[in-house]
């Protein structure tokens, strides 16, 4: 990471790779320094940015995403640039909850995916789902209250049937790539799921809406 003690206004002040430095600690540094700014992450071809008020972040854009959801998805690249720019940010606040309750929820989906990637899950995975009656039997052994399927879990054990890759059952779901996280973490670590298959694909089909960004 590079700093630079005389602030030039055409120059970041901060700068780095992802790889090295987590989104987490960026954002917690900049919180705690009140920063006032604009954050640029860059992976590949793909552009987010984050705007800054006494620390605070006010406002998010990538993708198709705006505000909180924007920040959520920037957690979910692994690798890429980071630039922040220190100047005054003229900017309605979109974002209303305060940067550390954002830090610590897009913590948590940085820590799974990191685990999903280590699986080796991508777009191109072929998930198979345990029998309704495996899955029950597994509920039932658990203490009681402890696992609750939503619907949403119900939906995706049911889409894999062993054939479809993750991109596949995505598309047919509608599911953005958090609530897949969200998911796949969840079901997977009950053993509700069973990997048939995974390769080292390129996630950016064009095919399809939804890609699962690599761990690389």
């Amino acid at each position: 990471m590079e700093t630079k003690t005389q602030q030039i206004l055409t120059a970041p002040v901060l700068t780095g790779e992802l790889s090295e430095f987590n989104l987490v600690h960026i954002l917690q540094l900049l919180n705690d320094c009140n920063a006032d700014g604009i954050l640029q992450v860059k992976k590949g071809a793909l552009y987010g940015v984050m705007y800054f008020e006494h620390g605070q972040i006010i406002d998010a854009h990538v993708l198709t995403y705006d505000g909180e959801d924007a920040i959520y998805e920037i957690f979910l690249w692994l690798s890429g640039k980071f630039a922040f720019y220190s100047l005054n940010v003229q900017r309605p606040k979109s974002i209303k909850r305060p940067t550390e309750d954002l830090i610590l929820t897009g913590a948590r989906y940085d820590e799974r995916w990191r685990k999903l990637c280590t699986l080796g899950i991508n777009s191109n995975t072929i998930l198979k789902a345990k029998s309704d009656e495996e899955i029950t039997r597994m509920i039932a052994e658990e203490e009681e209250g402890i696992i609750h399927l939503a619907q949403a879990d119900q939906e995706f054990l049911h889409a894999a049937d062993g054939t479809k890759t993750l991109g596949e059952i995505a598309n047919q779901l509608g599911y953005n790539r958090r609530k897949l996280v969200t998911i796949l973490s969840f079901l997977l670590t009950n053993n509700f799921l069973d990997i048939i298959a995974t390769d080292h694909g390129s996630p950016f089909n064009e095919s399809t809406q939804v890609f699962m960004p690599e761990l690389d």
